[in-house]
């Protein structure tokens, strides 16, 4: 019984790396591809060119689409469960932490939060 504590205070910080490595893959890739949203650029460039004829059709060529809050919201959640666990046993992992925050708070700021005032008004 003794020995799970000790197990645990063992592997922590052998697993730091891991996490680092998978914030800045998953994580800082994940956001920066959220702020980009190359797909919807490119179909509203292309329906913009071959379908719209008038304001009204601009305004439905403009839709942004869904922005997967199902599935970044709990993203969002174990981040934060990696860096509060982290944040004591290697520090350096909250700077990692840190970038992707405001990342994400960058893509809830210009995204997500225009789209919810536009919902909010229909």
């Amino acid at each position: 019984m003794n020995k799970i504590p000790e197990m645990i205070r063992m592997a922590i910080p052998m697993k730091a790396t891991f996490f680092i490595t998978y914030i800045m893959v998953d994580g800082w890739s994940g956001t920066t591809g959220e702020i980009l949203r190359l797909k919807p650029l490119i179909i509203y460039h292309l329906k913009n060119f071959f379908l719209v004829k008038t304001e009204k059709d601009r305004e439905e060529a403009m839709d942004r689409g869904s922005t997967g809050f199902n599935t970044g919201e709990p993203q969002i959640h174990f981040y934060f469960l990696i860096g509060l666990i982290y944040a004591v046993v290697t520090s350096l992992l909250t700077l990692f932490i840190l970038v992707f925050f405001a990342l994400a708070y960058a893509v809830y700021r210009h995204q997500v939060k225009p789209q919810m005032e536009l919902f909010m008004k229909l």
